[in-house]
């Protein structure tokens, strides 16, 4: 299977059959000679049905769709005749609502005869008309609500308006819970000029790959019946897209629109200017789209201060404090490589930006991808924008060497790995087969068969010369250093200092210049970097082995450290390679093991899991606890120490700081997701009446080494499990006496 995976399978005969498996529910039912099939499981999935005579040969039932699962209401689908001979029928998951693979069909009904005037009407107020949506997969929205979006492809060129309009439909317009397959937002783009459709698709689908941007994909729109034509289906630049970029979507989000405040496309008022200190002037040329901060515009302000008037001898160290720089050196290229006329580098406008509270950095959002692709810009060069101070992001980034070859590595991975005929062609035409006959179908697209098929070749063209141009680039022709291999540090453990190596070789004449080390302790914010060395004194073997070793920081048990290699060479360009090719979006990754302590003055001694009368808290309710003991004659503090259930992150609750136990004592947590309390001290996890582990730990300051763990199975009600005997090391189920734990 190239799509989801086999999750569910059952033989049908004439009776009803249910399968059960982690992502849901398959159930068949027959009635008289009809089998109907459905997906109990998330409303965020659907499902192609594939069948079988046994348990291999299975084949897809193109006929049969796609199928939304959800609750016991879920849609309901023939599946075929239930007195057919024995077979097995299995569901597996489509890729979700933007499947490339996939032609979505959409059918939006208005009660309103007007209904075109209300939408275009909407357009300029922004205000939705109501209708129902329907889905081919059995998704039904009573109250949507939608309105025409879009300027040149609303309103044409030369006097010509296009008779399909874009459109925007908010799925939650009439009831805030409503959605489709997880999303509230969705786009119809007409995809004005171009013939085949797929621009936006195809730019959406690999820049998806490397940078912040939509998913795209295709949908037939029917409207009250009638067939209206295939349409790019984007997805909404909203906080649903950074949430799956970011880790959480609590910051500010703009828009830099299309030559706002004047000045037109030379200007580069939208483009990240350092316009004063007047939050006035910006936002006039910015629309806040989100926002959760007191003072979005403050960091904004910042961010292009720091960006425009940091000295240049500074801004490599600076930047990156304001800017997810390494996103936006792939979001840059990437947009050049697909010659995208609705960019940075052409309009500065035209996209998004996200505050990321996290980390309190900038990060751009694709926007908009109509307009990529383009025969005109077939040359364009790899580095347009980078002497313009008006594109001050291109400007000061590319006018650092450093991140100059770092945005052309990244160039060079996108054209060996997706920007390159025997990638992308095979994709194209993958495309124009899904979607070639409802196009030939449409009476509304306003162009012939015949200028679809040339505007097809002319795509196809573009790419094998842009490809051909951008490869043989002055820019793009230096050889970087090849990175044959990286290995992690061996068991690492916090308290040590571990060691990345990487072997490096040389590429042809290009030489070797450096090596260097990236890594961080989470899945957002800036790398620190080290330079790596090839002399046998940094856990990289023998001097002169190629073999390159650096040290990484102490990080915390539990931590998982993501780290990258870069390689230099010693050429002219200094060009750069990168391991692995995508960072810093994907990287190497390894988990910071827990020291043993070799002595402990605390012991876990006894836990409930599952406490339904023993004994209450000082709230009055009965929550999961864990009882530590103290074994020595002196009393001892637990302030910084940590309390977990969960191995891979042993620092999950810390004890407050004047917690104590008293000589031989004992002291109970509430294990009951509180996190905090008073009266008594409550833990921010339960634990699992079905079994798990508890693990108890040292502070930071002593490398969190474990000071006890206790694993344990199933659970009885109202039973504890402790230790046997007060320092022994076995453990059994006991009888608590009823209003206090077991001492």
């Amino acid at each position: 299977m190239t799509r989801g995976a086999f999750v569910l399978c059952v033989a049908a005969t004439a009776a009803a059959f249910t399968a059960c498996a982690a992502d849901g529910t398959l159930v068949l039912r027959a009635s008289g000679t009809n089998l109907s099939v459905q997906v109990q499981g998330s409303d965020k999935d659907d499902w192609h049905l594939e069948t079988a005579a046994g348990l291999e040969g299975w084949a897809g039932m193109p006929a049969f769709g796609t199928l939304l699962s959800g609750g016991a209401d879920a849609p309901w689908r023939s599946a075929g005749d239930a007195l057919a001979p024995r077979r097995m029928f299995r569901a597996v998951k489509t890729a979700g609502l933007y499947d490339d693979t996939l032609l979505r069909t959409i059918n939006l009904t208005f009660t309103q005869g007007n209904w075109q005037t209300l939408l275009a009407s909407g357009r300029l107020t922004g205000s939705n008309t109501v209708c129902s949506l329907a889905m081919d997969n059995g998704t039904f929205v009573p109250g949507a609500g939608a309105r025409y979006k879009g300027n040149t492809s609303y309103t044409g060129m030369g006097g010509t308006p296009p008779v399909k309009k874009s459109i925007n439909i908010e799925v939650d317009f009439t009831n805030e819970a409503w959605r489709v397959m997880g999303y509230k937002t969705l786009n119809l783009n007409n995809a004005y000029t171009d013939e085949t459709i797929m621009r936006e698709p195809l730019y959406f689908t690999v820049m998806n790959r490397y940078a912040v941007c939509p998913k795209g994909s295709f949908a037939k729109l029917f409207i009250n019946n009638e067939y209206w034509g295939v349409y790019s289906f984007a997805q909404q630049e909203n906080n649903q897209l950074v949430k799956e970029w970011c880790p959480s979507d609590n910051g500010d989000r703009w828009r830099a629109p299309n030559a706002a405040g004047g000045g037109g496309f030379s200007s580069g008022v939208s483009a990240l200017m350092y316009l004063g200190t007047n939050v006035a002037s910006y936002k006039t040329r910015y629309e806040l789209k989100a926002q959760n901060s007191s003072n979005p515009w403050a960091h904004l302000v910042h961010a292009t201060d720091v960006l425009n008037n940091t000295p240049t001898n500074e801004l490599r160290e600076r930047v990156e404090d304001v800017l997810a720089v390494d996103r936006w050196l792939w979001f840059l290229a990437i947009g050049n490589i697909f010659a995208d006329s609705d960019s940075y580098y052409h309009k500065g406008a035209d996209y998004g930006f996200y505050y990321e509270p996290e980390s309190g950095r900038i990060h751009p959002i694709e926007h908009d991808g109509n307009e990529s692709l383009m025969p005109a810009d077939v040359n364009l060069t790899p580095v347009q924008g980078a002497t313009n101070t008006n594109r001050p992001v291109l400007y000061r980034l590319l006018g650092n060497s450093e991140l100059r070859q770092r945005y052309l590595a990244h160039m060079r991975t996108v054209l060996d790995e997706s920007f390159n005929p025997s990638v992308l062609i095979p994709i194209v035409d993958r495309f124009s087969a899904l979607t070639y006959t409802a196009i030939e179908q449409d009476t509304r697209k306003g162009y012939t068969m015949t200028a679809y098929n040339t505007d097809l070749a002319s795509l196809k063209t573009f790419i094998g010369n842009r490809h051909k141009f951008l490869t043989n680039h002055v820019e793009l022709r230096p050889l970087a250093p090849t990175i044959a291999a990286v290995n992690p540090p061996v068991n690492p453990v916090a308290g040590e200092t571990p060691v990345v190596t990487a072997h490096v070789i040389t590429n042809g004449s290009s030489g070797l210049g450096s090596v260097w080390l990236y890594h961080r302790g989470a899945s957002y914010g800036r790398f620190a970097w080290a330079r790596m060395y090839d002399d046998g004194a940094h856990g990289d073997g023998a001097a002169g082995d190629g073999v390159f070793g650096a040290s990484v920081s102490n990080y915390a048990a539990g931590t998982t450290v993501r780290y990258y290699v870069e390689a230099r060479g010693s050429n002219p360009a200094r060009a750069a390679a990168f391991s692995p090719p995508r960072a810093e979006e994907a990287t190497h990754s390894y988990r910071v093991g827990m020291p043993v302590a070799t002595n402990t003055d605390l012991v876990i001694n006894e836990l409930m899991a599952d406490n339904e009368t023993v004994i209450a808290d000082p709230q009055g309710e009965y929550d999961d606890w864990i009882e530590l003991r103290n074994i020595t004659d002196h009393a001892v503090t637990l302030a910084g120490r940590w309390l977990s259930d969960d191995p891979d992150n042993p620092r999950k609750w810390q004890f407050p700081a004047e917690t104590t136990i008293a000589p031989n004592g004992c002291l109970l947590v509430w294990a009951d997701e509180a996190g905090s309390g008073v009266p008594g001290l409550h833990a921010n996890f339960k634990i699992s009446k079905s079994g798990e582990q508890i693990i108890f730990c040292d502070t930071d300051a002593n490398a969190n080494a474990q000071l006890d763990a206790v694993t344990f199975g199933p659970q009885y009600k109202d039973i504890s499990y402790g230790r046997t005997s007060d320092s022994g090391d076995a453990w059994d189920f006991m009888i608590p006496t009823p209003g206090a734990p077991n001492y």
